[in-house]
């Protein structure tokens, strides 16, 4: 659930009386919405303006023992802006590890595989812009996230809304992350691509997929390898890519099954005919 703030400048720039004002607008206008059941309709300053990040790559190496699952992600995102986060959903017994790339060198290594360049179409997007994600925030409920895209006027779209009401009410939290590029790229110079890594460690007795990314108006599809590395054999598939390799590789020194999965991943929730439209119009 990739988004932008709407105004770059002032993106956690504001401190002291100032800080203090916004706090108290995005409170009352938090308080508005809560109040209307989240209606954005009362409060149009919610909606996000338009389109600025999305997934349009990613390259995923889980290890699985039968009580925990540790994830590590290298994330490509395509985006036109200064300043962007990235909200996704996770179990509150998580815990985020921090960036690995060395994950997939010593994984794809050991597959005579380049990931993500294996594919022609990925190579030609060009070299991504290395980003690192910082300031990991936890959200609990509805409130917090709407509070928070508030105050830092990041803006909303149904979509990713509607999604984040679902996780919720599951058990999940919303973790939210921030990344942003050395130069930033204009619109108006078409969007760059981003590449950002992150690892999360979760208990669990099955393996756990992740879900299919929102599309966010940039990347109707992504780029998707996916490497389950398991300490029993296994002849697990995935919900929606290939199997492209299976077999063995070694891992922190670690011996593991291996079962490598890739394709065109698509995405969930594109707004179709008769569907309200994701930015209020202005």
């Amino acid at each position: 659930m990739p988004g932008h703030p709407e105004d770059d400048p002032e993106f956690l720039s504001v401190e002291g009386p100032e800080f203090a004002d916004r706090v108290r607008a995005a409170d009352e206008a938090t308080r508005r919405l809560e109040n209307a059941n989240w209606d954005f309709e009362i409060a149009p300053e919610i909606f996000a303006r338009e389109a600025a990040c999305d997934v349009a790559a990613k390259e995923i190496v889980s290890t699985f023992d039968g009580r925990t699952q540790t994830r590590y992600g290298r994330l490509v995102m395509k985006g036109a802006g200064q300043n962007f986060n990235l909200m996704s959903h996770e179990s509150p017994r998580t815990i985020y590890l921090g960036a690995r790339p060395d994950v997939f060198d010593e994984v794809n290594a050991q597959l005579g595989s380049r990931g993500l360049e294996d594919f022609g179409d990925f190579r030609e997007l060009g070299r991504p812009v290395r980003v690192d994600f910082y300031n990991p925030t936890i959200f609990y409920q509805l409130r917090d996230v709407v509070f928070w895209s508030l105050l830092y006027r990041c803006g909303l779209f149904p979509t990713g809304f509607e999604d984040i009401a679902r996780q919720l009410s599951a058990g999940n939290v919303i973790r939210n992350l921030l990344f942003n590029p050395s130069a930033a790229r204009t619109r108006a110079g078409g969007p760059m691509h981003m590449e950002a890594f992150a690892a999360v460690q979760f208990p669990t007795d099955v393996v756990e997929w992740m879900p299919k990314p929102l599309f966010g108006g940039m990347s109707e599809s992504s780029f998707h390898v996916e490497t389950l590395l398991t300490t029993d054999p296994t002849d697990i598939s995935h919900p929606f890519l290939d199997l492209v390799a299976d077999g063995r590789a070694v891992l922190n020194d670690r011996p593991y099954f291996m079962r490598r999965f890739g394709g065109i991943s698509p995405k969930d929730a594109t707004r179709g005919p008769g569907v309200p439209p994701e930015g209020q119009q202005r």
